[in-house]
């Protein structure tokens, strides 16, 4: 693999070995193969010397049936009444035989009126009868047949189904099978034709540098099985898939021979990496006052595949407590392979000073289910309630929340947390219902895409453009809000622009450095706002630059950007986990 050593090494000695050992089961690479493959052999029945200087009193061609013989005769170099000459005669030999009609061509020299007679004499290859293939799988016989310009009822032309030959592997290679071609060509007394054809069958798969992640999670993740062709494309999305687990720092395929001659055993070699990991820590903010934290993150529970965080925060003006929990695979039984479920928790006691700036407790859950429609189509549906009451001296009514929502995403992405190529799209409905002394709605609409392009080796732009949209008594806690690490960088929190749209627009330059430092250049524009059309001289934009480290929590952000209408020395310093889109 390119980044972290996801790549497909197809090994030459595995090529090699289907050739050795089918020889030595003497499946070989018989008759009209080796016809093929081979130079044509030239004769002539008299002795060179023999009729030097002389000239060709006569030319005929023997043993070609009426619907080759003119083309056979515009083959032959050699004219009446010319020089004899060897190697012309034999020229003629390898031009009537390149045509492709004959398994042998000769040339009888004979003395004939003063000087030579030239007999060309051929051995017409049968008409065909049949065209059958063995050992195809992936393609039917009909399939096959239909690139093939040799067709039931014409003189087989070797010239043809040489070309027949390389597009039939041709077929096998732009569909990914990169293995598989024609080993075999042979022909019955009768005419039929039949083509065996190896298309490299994975005997086995094997797993191996996981010592702490189950097997299963690995095998889960491959559409790649034993007892099916081996593909290209396939094995690559395969690979990427277990790579994108987040679990190993390399995931690398090997190839040996297996016990039949066209079968291989794939070999899946990782390299874990941490996945476990434990924060402390604590600080002073002019805002948040004196606090101090505790994180517990572990992506690869018991090496199920399975994720918990806790996380816990305690200050003079906050105090949250969060839980998380992630299963990528659940009620198989029922909705059969990668159904996922996410669980989140959260108590928050505390002055929501970016917003309203008065003392709540928010305290709530949200449950999420995702399904892949396709490889790079994925629907999710969540379900969430949060109860928003006063604390200490704030004085409001408070409320309960229920929420439902829809999404739909696209994904090309080579590696989620830190792509380098693809796209990501998602568009998403949120549904919800204010309960405080009577029951009001609200409606949010999204809408977000995301896209990767390589620009240069190491070098990647990342580009995204997001709107959204909120209808009805939406809450203040669900509102859009511009001008923060994840949106318009350069600004403080308290700085951000609140609504109920929004339309933002990112631009980014990373260049990879190694496998744990990247640099960024960035671009942002967006804003918030509640009603009409948006206008484009309200917007905040943002710009500067940026270092990310790559850790088991992904890649860790440290940005520094000038918000327009700011000086330089105003500049904003964002932390954060993760790229930013």
């Amino acid at each position: 693999m390119a980044r972290k050593s996801l790549f497909i090494t197809f090994l030459l000695l595995i090529l090699f070995s289907f050739g050795a050992a089918a020889e030595e089961k003497g499946v070989g690479i018989p008759s009209i193969l080796d016809i093929l493959e081979t130079e044509t052999k030239t004769e002539t029945r008299s002795r060179p010397s023999a009729y030097e200087d002389r000239t060709v009193t006569s030319i005929e061609v023997s043993g070609v049936g009426a619907q080759h013989m003119r083309e056979s005769r515009d083959a032959i170099f050699s004219k009446v009444g010319e020089t004899f000459i060897e190697q012309k005669v034999q020229a003629d030999v390898k031009a009537i035989y390149a045509l492709g009609y004959f398994a042998d061509v000769k040339a009888d020299t004979f003395p004939y009126r003063g000087g030579v007679k030239v007999i060309y004499v051929a051995e017409e290859n049968p008409a065909v009868t049949a065209v059958n293939f063995d050992g195809n799988m992936v393609f039917s016989d009909e399939a096959l047949a239909a690139t093939m310009e040799t067709k039931i009822g014409e003189t087989l032309n070797y010239s043809t189904l040489r070309e027949d030959i390389k597009r039939i592997d041709s077929k096998y290679k732009s569909a990914g099978y990169l293995l598989a071609r024609v080993v075999d060509v042979s022909t019955d007394q009768d005419g039929a034709l039949t083509l065996k054809i190896v298309e490299g069958f994975i005997e086995s798969i094997k797993i191996s540098g996981n010592e702490n992640t189950q097997e299963y999670v690995i095998r889960r993740e491959l559409k790649t099985r034993p007892g099916t062709v081996l593909n290209e494309r396939t094995l690559t999305r395969d690979l990427r898939s277990v790579f994108n687990l987040g679990f190993f720092s390399e995931v690398n395929p090997a190839f040996e021979p297996g016990e039949e001659p066209d079968e291989i055993v794939l070999v899946i070699r990782v390299k874990e990496q941490r996945t476990s990991t434990i924060n402390l820590g604590g600080g002073y903010g002019e805002r948040e006052g004196w606090f101090g934290f505790v994180d517990l993150s572990v992506n690869n529970l018991f090496g199920t595949g399975r994720a918990m965080m806790i996380r816990g925060q305690s200050g003079q003006e906050l105090q949250t407590y969060q839980f998380k929990y992630f299963d990528p695979w659940v009620l198989e039984d029922y909705f059969g392979d990668h159904l996922s479920f996410t669980f989140k928790r959260w108590h928050t006691i505390g002055s929501d000073f970016y917003f309203v700036g008065q003392n709540e407790i928010h305290n709530g859950y949200d449950v999420t289910f995702g399904k892949p429609l396709a490889d790079v189509w994925r629907l999710s549906w969540s379900l969430g309630s949060e109860w928003v009451g006063p604390y200490s001296d704030s004085s409001f009514e408070a409320y309960d929340t229920l929420t439902t929502g829809l999404s739909l995403s696209y994904d090309t992405r080579d590696i989620w947390l830190n792509p380098t190529e693809g796209v990501f799209h998602t568009v998403s409905t949120r549904w919800g219902w204010k309960y405080c002394g009577g029951v009001t709605q609200f409606t949010k609409y999204g809408l977000d895409f995301n896209f990767y392009f390589p620009v240069a080796e190491r070098l990647t732009l990342a580009l995204h453009a997001g709107a959204g949209l909120g209808v009805g008594d939406v809450p203040i806690g669900e509102r859009y809000w511009v001008g923060s690490a994840n949106t318009v960088r350069g600004f403080y929190p308290s700085e951000a622009n609140l609504g109920f749209r929004k339309l933002q627009f990112n631009a980014e330059y990373r260049y990879t450095f190694n496998e744990i430092f990247q640099g960024v250049l960035f671009f942002d524009f967006g804003n918030a706002w509640d009603t009409g059309a948006p206008i484009f001289g309200d917007f905040l934009s943002g710009e500067g630059f940026g270092i990310r480290m790559t850790t088991p929590l992904g890649p860790i952000r440290l940005d520094y950007a000038i918000g327009n209408g700011k000086e330089a020395s105003d500049g904003v310093i964002h932390f954060s986990i993760g790229q930013a889109f």
